[in-house]
């Protein structure tokens, strides 16, 4: 049991480091915005540090922003969070694709919707965030072609990031997004995602027969049953962390939002993990009922000779 927890606590650790890593450190002297793309929940986030509120209060600031994008698309919900030097605004956007249908996609985005409330020199990042298993376009152009660059990420999405003055967003006045989701890499990485359930039950069924053999061959070992069941339990432990990790880091994740309707997307993601985490006890319960079985028999027979 406490190897158990140890693998939990060291697994939490490495999601946790991931998500540090992803996110950069945010500066206090710009603006950021971050349009996330990633299926059911599509929001935007206004980063704002402090000092460059101007006497602003926050629920003002909240007011100004949700008028200015809910003039273009509808508002699901908004709020603001307070952090140390910066507060962000999330906005979730109902209607954010004009377009998503078997793989394709489509947007429009007026920047002076989404970043006109700021100062035309004022420093901003933006940012958008899509699933790693999409392309995208904008005006029919590459990325680099409107001083967005895309730094490298570790979990499922692919990040295009502007660093510069808003004037310059407003120059092109509006941004037409195109993008395509790899249909031939999703239904890879789904194969892949789902032979771990396959692998769950081989690696459960040889480990538990190991098991067995053991017990039967050193009869004197049943009383500890649990602790020699937890040993043989580690590679499969090691198969459901690994299958979490792969989901977490191979796009399937947004892919899945994006491709799916709300419900089918989560009921395949959870599903498989549910299966590969279900398989485990059953084998090792059965396994510990045809010992116990086997013993009894077994001692039966000795019995009946001695007879």
């Amino acid at each position: 049991m406490k190897k158990r927890l140890v693998l939990i606590v060291l697994f939490c650790v490495l999601i946790m480091s991931l998500v540090t890593l992803k996110t950069t450190a945010m500066t206090t002297d710009s603006v950021e915005v971050d349009v996330c793309i990633i299926g059911g929940d599509n929001h935007f986030v206004y980063k704002i540090p402090k000092h460059l509120h101007n006497a602003i209060a926050y629920d003002e600031m909240k007011e100004n922003i949700e008028q200015s994008l809910s003039s273009h698309w509808k508002i699901q919900t908004g709020h603001y969070e307070e952090n140390n030097s910066v507060v962000e605004y999330t906005f979730f956007i109902e209607d954010l694709f004009q377009l998503k249908k078997k793989g394709q996609l489509k947007l429009t985005i007026p920047y002076s919707i989404l970043v006109g409330m700021f100062g035309e020199d004022e420093a901003i990042q933006l940012r958008f965030v899509a699933s790693k298993l999409t392309n995208w376009t904008v005006n029919a152009k590459e990325w680099s072609s409107f001083g967005f660059a895309q730094p490298l990420t570790y979990l499922s999405e692919r990040e295009y990031v502007y660093k510069g003055p808003v004037n310059e967003l407003l120059q092109q006045r509006t941004g037409n997004f195109d993008g395509m989701i790899d249909k031939v890499q999703m239904v890879l990485r789904c194969v892949i995602y789902f032979s771990f359930i396959l692998l769950q039950v081989v690696a459960c069924l040889l480990l538990s027969r190991r098991l067995k053999k053991q017990l039967l061959q050193y009869p004197e070992k049943m009383h500890q049953y649990r602790k020699l069941s937890y040993m043989y339990q580690f590679i499969p432990i090691l198969i459901i962390i690994a299958q979490i990790i792969f989901v977490v880091t191979s796009g399937l994740l947004t892919a899945f939002g994006l491709y799916f309707k709300p419900g089918i997307d989560l009921l395949l993601i959870v599903t498989p993990i549910l299966l590969s985490i279900i398989v485990m006890p059953m084998v090792f319960v059965a396994t510990e009922r045809d010992v116990s079985k086997e013993l009894w028999e077994n001692m039966d027979v000795i019995s009946t000779r001695h007879n």
